[in-house]
């Protein structure tokens, strides 16, 4: 099968959960398929990441704009105005351009593809340019993480604002529902929420979860003079940014300086973040260019995630690599979870209890270790994804007649 796949950035360095959610997607679907990939770079230094995606699609082209809101405010300001005259919600206004739908009906007339995989919500703003059979691919449910925002945030302009965005998000998400011939959800939980939003109107949903290649292991025992707690995810997605100042304001304060350091490792974190940096107890790396140097050395992951939906492949990761982590319940959503395998805490005095547990007890911590290994590899590895995905799309010889595959 020959397959458009567009993403809403290039998939490379492997530095971000979503990247390498996408970069094993791409690579299941080769494997069996032709795959031209068509996505976004946020400046023109990231195409010399092109060549490192060679192997997993046939064609690589580019649209060179600036999408991450912190590495411009003008773009983003700019991006935000054009938004509230357009029917599009925010997020998916800036991601459509001229240049991008031109190259998309080039690309569909030289090439005659049989799929179009759209691996993010955003891309869906292109929805009427698609000439043959399209999968979406959704990542998170977009409207739910919004209306988490807007419960959360005090600030009255923000919420306002937010609520017009969040009605516009709902409607644009329901609708792109409705439009694709196939979507693709994280877990049972994001099927439940799709499934409700669409109401009457009956959709093939798939399950399938983020996996990690086997290859991308490595396995290292922490260093033991201080219990070192390890944050991961890049500070320019809102939940991560929310999450950590939270817990620095509500659990930091009480941990003993003396007994645990905290490094928060991503990129683009804000000011009020690298304010609390020094040479005591807490490390703000900012962009980290192999995250198994920091995971090697501690000894818990924290997850005080309270907005957000899908996977969060920093959890698989840690299960994967033998580093147990403590989780809110939004932060742990959609994963295979017990209490066998990651400790669940939705308060300041749970977090603290959880933390105090798991560094008094290194019995615990490698049982937890143990288990969470055994799950990632039960539900969670590279190995079986390319099956997954051929069941999930629709069959070549059916959508050549234009039947419906069920």
């Amino acid at each position: 099968m020959k397959i458009l796949f567009l993403n809403n950035l290039l998939p490379y360095p492997l530095d971000n959960g979503g990247k390498i959610k996408t970069y094993n997607t791409l690579k299941a679907l080769s494997r069996h398929h032709q795959v031209d990939l068509l996505a976004f770079v946020n400046s023109e230094n990231e195409r010399a990441y092109i060549r490192h995606l060679s192997a997993v699609s046939r064609q690589i082209d580019v649209v060179c704009k600036t999408v991450i809101k912190d590495t411009s405010k003008l773009a983003f300001v700019k991006d935000y105005l054009f938004s509230t005259f357009s029917s599009l919600p925010y997020v998916v206004k800036k991601f459509y351009t001229n240049e991008m739908k031109n190259k998309i009906v080039r690309l569909q007339r030289e090439n005659q593809y049989d799929l179009i995989y759209v691996n993010h919500l955003s891309m869906m703003a292109y929805h009427n340019c698609f000439e043959t059979k399209v999968v979406l691919d959704q990542q998170n449910v977009e409207s739910l993480i919004f209306g988490r925002f807007i419960a959360q945030t005090k600030n009255p302009l923000k919420k306002g604002l937010g609520y017009i965005e969040f009605i516009k998000l709902k409607k644009f998400e329901k609708d792109m529902l409705r439009r694709a011939d196939r979507v693709i959800a994280l877990s049972e939980a994001d099927k439940q929420a799709f499934t409700r939003m669409l109401g009457r109107d009956k959709k093939e949903i798939a399950v399938i979860s983020i996996h990690i290649d086997e290859k991308m292991l490595q396995f290292s025992p922490p260093e033991q003079n201080k219990i070192r707690l390890l944050f991961m995810g890049t500070m320019s997605w809102y939940p991560n940014k929310n999450g950590m100042l939270w817990f620095l304001e509500n659990c930091l304060p009480r941990l003993d300086p003396k007994k645990y350091h905290l490094y928060i490792c991503g990129a683009h974190p804000p000011k009020e973040l690298t304010a609390y940096q020094n040479k005591q107890n807490v490390t703000v790396t900012g962009y980290v260019k192999d995250m198994n140097d920091y995971i090697r050395k501690c000894d818990i992951g924290i997850v005080p995630l309270f907005i957000g939906s899908g996977q969060r492949v920093k959890i698989i990761e840690s299960f994967a690599k033998g580093l147990p982590v403590i989780s809110t319940a939004v932060g742990a959503e959609g994963l295979v979870t017990d209490e066998d395998n990651i400790l669940i805490a939705d308060s300041g005095e749970e977090f603290l209890d959880a933390i105090k547990t798991l560094s008094e007890r290194p019995d615990l911590r490698e049982k937890i270790k143990m288990n969470a290994r055994l799950t990632y590899e039960n539900y969670y590895s590279n190995a079986s994804l390319s099956e997954k995905l051929d069941r999930a799309l629709p069959e070549h010889a059916a959508m050549q007649s234009g039947q419906k595959v069920l």
